[in-house]
């Protein structure tokens, strides 16, 4: 994310927003980097994203990355403490802290994996395999997971749990009934 506007904004004021603002990647070169924030119900983004944002204000912080490095409690560290650990990232927040963050999570919520190592990566599958579920096309899940136009990555590398799940081996073997006679 290159800057944010000022925080205290409402729900409403951050809909009118165009989304969330990136820094230009791999697959999109010269392409819009905006992400929209649908305001859904269930997942309730404009909510969450209007709630962090007055979480940077009340540390005064309102310009600079939106996503950014945190201390172990959490507080979004200050440009002196960063100064002293200063990497080429600066203030924003490096991949590992994500993955760290979402292991935290779900160990805090109690929940447990079916036995795969729970990682940030999971967000990223696990969002393509519901996609597949609700039968989203290929291009559907290319914009979704802002994969390459083309790219057959989602559907062999992401979506497998789920054809995995629809496909029964033993459907052709003949289940015993009792109350049939021979």
């Amino acid at each position: 994310m290159r800057s944010m506007a000022p925080c205290r904004r409402s729900p409403a004021a951050v809909r009118q927003r165009d989304g969330l603002r990136l820094a230009e990647d791999k697959t999109h070169k010269g392409e819009p980097q905006t992400i929209p924030l649908p305001d859904r119900s269930d997942i309730q983004l404009v909510r969450r994203m209007s709630r962090w944002l007055d979480y940077l204000a009340d540390h005064d912080i309102t310009t600079g990355p939106v996503f950014r490095h945190l201390l172990k409690n959490g507080v979004p560290a200050s440009e002196e403490t960063r100064a002293k650990t200063a990497t080429k990232r600066g203030l924003h927040l490096r991949p590992h802290v994500v993955n760290e963050r979402v292991k935290y999570w779900f160990s805090k919520a109690g929940l447990v994996s079916d036995g795969r190592p729970v990682s940030s990566h999971g967000l990223r599958a696990g969002a393509a395999t519901d996609l597949a579920e609700a039968e989203a096309t290929d291009q559907e899940l290319e914009e979704a997971g802002r994969w390459a136009k083309g790219s057959r990555i989602p559907r062999e590398v992401y979506v497998r749990p789920v054809k995995d799940a629809k496909k029964d081996l033993f459907a052709k073997v003949p289940v015993h009934d009792p109350t049939k006679t021979t």
